[in-house]
């Protein structure tokens, strides 16, 4: 279950997350729990092995919304990681390591449920 104290832990900035939903906590909570089951994070791991760019840019970009809105720091620094290699559509970069960080931080929270 989420609590202030584990989200901490995490790294989120709570009280701005809190902020963010208007103070209500069971809000918040609710909000990060849709956040984590968003089809974008399979989506992003398709269009990635597909070469895809364009798509998982665009995967990654509505990820970084949903990080940032949430204030959920350690997923939104691992997805802004991605984003601008993607935006630029460089090839040269390891976006299998990339992924795995973000999807690591995502299952970090979701530990956390």
């Amino acid at each position: 279950m989420f609590t202030k104290e584990n989200l901490i832990a995490y790294g989120a900035d709570y009280e701005k997350g809190l902020k963010l939903c208007v103070g209500k906590e069971e809000f918040y909570f609710r909000m990060i729990g849709k956040g984590l089951a968003n089809e974008k994070f399979a989506a992003l791991g398709e269009n990635l092995k597909a070469g895809d760019l364009k798509k998982a840019f665009d995967d990654a970009h509505a990820l970084k919304g949903v990080a940032g809105n949430l204030a959920l720091t350690p997923l939104f620094n691992a997805v802004c990681e991605i984003v601008e290699p993607l935006r630029l559509g460089k090839t040269d970069v390891d976006y299998d390591a990339l992924y795995a960080k973000i999807i690591a931080s995502r299952d970090a929270l979701i530990a956390l449920q």
